[in-house]
This record gives C-alpha cells, structure tokens and sequence, in this order.
C-alpha cells in the first residue's frame, strides 16, 4: 500500500459568476425608450388620420389644456356649484360658436336640399309638405301635415312612416354640414278635452323630441343639437289656427345670428326677425294671436294636433 501521507492537501476554489457586464438592467431602459418612441409614432400617424374636427380639437387641447380660453371674459364658473365638474368648465355655447354656418354657406345648403328632395324617391311622396327656406336665423326646414297626408298619428307623437324617412334622408345632410340646428314641433289649435292630463304643449315638444331621436340615430351628431322645444299652437302657418299645415315638425340650421339671437346675446334693434304669417297684432294677447274659441270636444273625437 502506497504511502500517501506525505502527498500535498488539494484545494479547490469555486468563483460564483456574477450577473454584471452585459448582463446588466441597461437594456430595459433602452428598450423602455424605444416603445415610448413607437406609441408616440402611433398617435401621430393616428391623429393624421382623423378628421378635421378631430385634429383642430387635439390641437386646441395641447394650446390651452386647462381650457380657460373656452370660458371667454367674464365666463368664471363660481366655486362650490361644480364640485363634480372641476374647478373649471367648458361654456357650451362658446362651442357652438365654431361650427355656425355663414349666409352664403347656408343658401348653398338649401339649394342642394332643394335638389335632393327632387331626386330622392323616398320624398317624393310628401310634395309639397316640405318647405326650405333661408332667414337671418339660419336656414329653416319645415315638415307639414295635410288633410290628405298626416305625418303624425291623431292625438299622438308617433311619427308616420313617411316622415321618418324623409328625417332620415335630412340626418345624412346635417351630419355633413356640422352645424348646430333646433328642432321645434307644431300643432294646430284644437285643444285636448276636459280632465286630460296632455295639451298641445306636451304634445308639440314630445313629437320635436321623437324628431331629434330618429335625427341622431340617422346621421345628426348629438352634440349639434342646441335647442329642442314645442310651440303648441303659438305660431301657426296660415290664418287658419285649426289648419292641418299647422302640425309640423320644424329643422332650424343656425346663422352666427341665429345661435347670438337664441342665446339671448343680439340686441332687439340688430335683430332680423321675419314676421310669423297668419299674426297681427293685438293688444289683449302678448303674442298677438287671437284667442280661440272655447271647445268641449274630447280627444276620442278630435281630428287635429
């Protein structure tokens, strides 16, 4: 047996490997670096695709991001009421504002509204029923009944068949033109009978309501509805309070001075406002609409509205 006890002891050293060198964390924030830079070349290949209402609002946001210019002189919001808006909020009508269509752009409008309905067959069958017409207010649409064709079922703020597809057609237009409109509805003078709980008030705004359903849902953008509101019978087509022409349904494209004159803003001496046809005046009423003749008629036997 070999003598071993004078063989030298051996030693091994084990060296842990690091995770330094090449190996290090300086590649994530290169790589963090490069995908900040591809989002922010998505957005703007993305925002070049859009339309021009789009960029002009992206653009306005980056100009004034805490939207002060909006507001305009004097438009401070108190502090207290808009605890849940912010301390600052944006005045609707100033927006409006942008989109207002000028004179010229408005008879434009109405000759290839003209036009269209000359063409569309899906019009033809209301004729004469719809009216256009340009007025310092802005460029006004107007959907009438007659004794032959109604557009609205008795009584009721059911639209027919024929004037929603004649809104339909109009949503199309007015989604393209981009321009704040009011819609207002109309009734004759035929008054509902005792004890009912509906008038001509009711009925008016609930058939401009529907109106404004079928317009959004066809083409109109919500946000180019200024105003929605029912006459009654307060200003009738013709002489005749109780004529079938005075139920209708009423599309006003606004003019810079229509949107001043309904947000209250033009002075009465600056305003243009047509006289309404069938009104003289009077002293007993303030509209100067002759007071119709007391009726016991119940709403099972009426003919109008």
């Amino acid at each position: 047996m070999a003598d071993t006890g004078n063989d030298p002891p051996i030693i091994r050293v084990v060296k842990k490997g690091g995770h330094g060198g090449h190996h290090g964390g300086a590649w994530k924030v290169a790589f963090a670096d490069f995908v900040t830079a591809m989002m922010a070349l998505f957005i703007v290949l993305w925002i070049l695709g859009q339309s021009e209402d789009v960029k002009r609002g992206v653009g306005g946001y980056f100009r004034d991001p805490t939207g002060k210019a909006l507001l305009g002189p004097g438009k401070e919001v108190s502090q207290g009421k808009d605890r849940l808006l912010g301390p600052r909020m944006v005045a609707v009508p100033t927006i409006f504002k942008r989109y207002v269509a000028n004179q010229k752009d408005l008879e434009k409008s109405a000759e290839r509204l003209k036009e269209m309905l000359k063409k569309n067959d899906g019009l033809k069958e209301l004729g004469d029923q719809i009216s256009i017409e340009v007025t310092p207010e802005g460029l006004r649409v107007e959907i009438n009944d007659t004794d032959k064709s109604a557009i609205f079922e008795l009584g009721s703020s059911r639209l027919n068949s024929n004037l929603i597809r004649a809104l339909e057609v109009l949503a199309g237009e007015y989604g393209k033109m981009r321009t704040p409109v009011i819609i207002e509805g109309h009734t004759d003078s035929k008054p509902y009978g005792a004890g009912s709980r509906m008038s001509n008030w009711e009925l008016s705004t609930q058939r401009a309501n529907e109106a404004r359903r079928v317009l959004e849902g066809s083409g109109l953008h919500p946000d180019m509805v200024f105003m929605v509101r029912g006459y009654a019978d307060r200003k009738p087509r013709t002489e005749n309070p109780e004529d079938p022409q005075n139920r209708r349904i009423s599309m006003l494209l606004l003019s810079s001075q229509g949107l001043e004159m309904n947000l209250g803003t033009l002075a009465e001496d600056d305003a243009k406002t047509p006289a309404i046809p069938g009104i003289e005046a009077s002293s007993d009423l303030p509209s100067g609409r002759p007071a119709p003749e007391p009726s016991h008629e119940s709403i099972a036997t009426r003919e109008g509205h």
